[in-house]
């Protein structure tokens, strides 16, 4: 067995007995993380397959795919994979505690094999899709414009004063937004990967005119994303570090006094989570992350859009994210169709934001609005900063790592090197499931509705404290979770997962990490189906 994932393996059982005692929740099941022999071939082999990009991007993704896998079969600086495979197994055995509760079932093991939860960190790339030749086309144009100068997940810019500046725009409005900051006086719509040569070097220049800090206010204020690289201590003396340090995990606030939930026993073809009902107001990764593993547990989710998947901005990000989910075109810009939104508030069990903190404020649609809308909802923030300092501030998952000081302890002040994958979208994605899914269990058994906040940013110091972990005390003596070899499953026989039929075509998600029971009724693909335009919930 390979030593770099047993080591792994051993860090997500202390990150598991860590999280279960910080967070004070203590599922019934047991947890075991699984190792193969096979999972490094079969990944490996993966990035081969399915990769429907046309010319030179088709070689881009390639290129990336096989870094992100080798990277996840190397020791890590900074502690990934061991603690995702930790949250999701918290998932998992959450969702057995609430299929207990409805069925009175004799609670069923958790199984996480390790290495596929190091790829669930790197879905973005690994996600793939044929058939539908408008969203190759609509999905390609949106790599060609995300993949730009101005992408800090690649590309960092020395300022004046000696510092890194690193921007994150991957909308449209951003960029120009950001253009405009710098004074880059070019067509937006043809600063895109095909010039980036030339708009590197148009962006350094532009870049080294600014102290660090400086541009960082600047960008802010102007309503786009860009941070100053820190160290982690720099981050923790700023204002908005203390404040992220100060947050749980996940902080869950009860707002009033309502009756126990009852949802009845649950549908055993569907999952656990079979008849709640989740609104999903997000977009991009993090939001979407936490969605879709409700829908894979069988929730009934409906995403509002204005738009059909297909002609999404963010294609190339975005795919991913809409597993299991049917989506409800509106436009809150139109009466009538604000008012559909406000009565699918009325009609959830759940409703999922991570908008910008304030967006939706002005359709009467913030989160004390929802919780005046539906007294017993439950409401799920994900935003990139705290929800006191720079609560309103956008944000992105690459910059939480540039803030927080991640990127420089992976590497170096010198030369900062960003995790594998966009860990600090998927992982507080996975944090915020855990606390929605512990919201639901209160609801069932104490009653009350709640809303339960997460964060980008604290997501990504927590990576720091399970480092921290591992380096001070390395496998706890007594752990509840235990490690074991060779479970196999047939979910685990590819390291793809094809659903057929979607609203883009057949897609090719990666196969999930963790299982309930050693059966394979635990997982159920047909759950990742997705489709537009309807017209509400699944089951109204």
């Amino acid at each position: 067995m390979n030593k770099i994932m047993e080591e792994k393996a051993a860090q997500a059982v202390a990150c598991y007995e860590d999280l279960t005692k910080k967070l004070d929740i203590h599922p019934q099941c047991e947890v075991l993380f699984n190792l193969s022999e096979n999972r490094e071939q079969m990944i490996r082999s993966a990035c081969y397959h399915h990769n429907p990009f046309p010319g030179v991007l088709k070689l881009v993704l390639l290129s990336l795919r096989k870094k992100a896998v080798k990277r996840l079969f190397e020791e890590e600086k900074v502690l990934q994979t061991g603690p995702a495979a930790a949250i999701l197994a918290l998932d998992a055995a959450l969702t057995q505690d609430i299929a207990t509760l409805r069925n009175q079932d004799v609670p069923e093991a958790v199984l996480c094999d390790v290495a596929l939860a190091g790829l669930q960190v790197i879905r973005l790339y690994m996600s793939a899709y044929e058939g539908n030749k408008d969203f190759v086309q609509s999905r390609y144009d949106s790599a060609i414009r995300v993949d730009n100068a101005l992408n800090g997940s690649f590309y960092k810019y020395g300022t004046k004063d000696g510092r890194s500046f690193s921007a994150h725009v991957y909308y449209e409005s951003q960029k120009k937004i950001m253009m405009e900051t710098l004074g880059i006086e070019k067509d937006p719509d043809k600063f895109v990967f095909g010039s980036l040569p030339f708009d590197k070097k148009t962006t350094a220049k532009a870049v080294a005119k600014w102290d660090a800090l400086e541009l960082e206010e600047k960008t802010f204020e102007n309503g786009a994303c860009g941070c100053m690289l820190r160290s982690r201590k720099e981050w923790e003396e700023t204002e908005v570090g203390k404040a992220v340090c100060d947050m749980p995990l996940f902080r869950l606030t009860k707002e009033a006094d309502t009756p126990k939930k009852d949802f009845g026993t649950y549908d055993k073809k569907k999952g656990p989570l079979s008849g709640v009902k989740v609104l999903d107001l997000t977009h991009i990764i993090a939001g979407p992350a936490c969605t879709r593993l409700l829908a894979e547990a069988g929730a009934d989710v409906l995403m509002i859009r204005r738009g059909d998947f297909i002609h999404q901005e963010q294609a190339m990000l975005e795919l991913d994210g809409w597993a299991g989910k049917n989506s409800i075109q509106l436009d809150f810009n139109k009466k009538e169709e604000l008012e559909r939104a406000k009565e699918l508030v009325k009609e959830a069990d759940v409703v999922i934001c991570s908008y910008q903190r304030g967006a939706l404020d002005k359709f009467a649609l913030s989160q004390k609005d929802i919780h005046t809308l539906n007294p017993n909802v439950i409401y799920g923030s994900l935003m990139c900063f705290s929800d006191t300092v720079w609560s309103t501030r956008p944000g992105w998952a690459p910059c939480a790592e540039d803030i927080t000081g991640l990127s420089v302890r992976n590497g170096s002040m010198d030369a900062p090197v960003n995790l594998n994958g966009v860990p600090l979208d998927y992982i507080p994605g996975m944090i915020l499931c855990a606390g929605i899914l512990n919201a639901l269990k209160k609801q069932m058994t104490e009653g009350g509705s709640y809303t339960v906040t997460g964060s980008l940013t604290r997501g990504g110091y927590w990576l720091h404290e399970c480092t921290d972990l591992w380096e001070r005390e390395k496998m706890p003596k007594e752990a509840s979770a235990k490690i074991v070899y060779g479970e196999e499953l047939s979910i685990w026989q590819d390291a793809y997962l094809k659903v057929e039929g979607t609203s883009v075509g057949d897609v090719y998600f990666p196969a999930p990490a963790t299982n309930i029971g050693r059966s394979d009724n635990g997982y159920r693909k047909e759950n990742m189906h997705f489709k537009d335009g309807n017209l509400g919930f699944r089951n109204s």
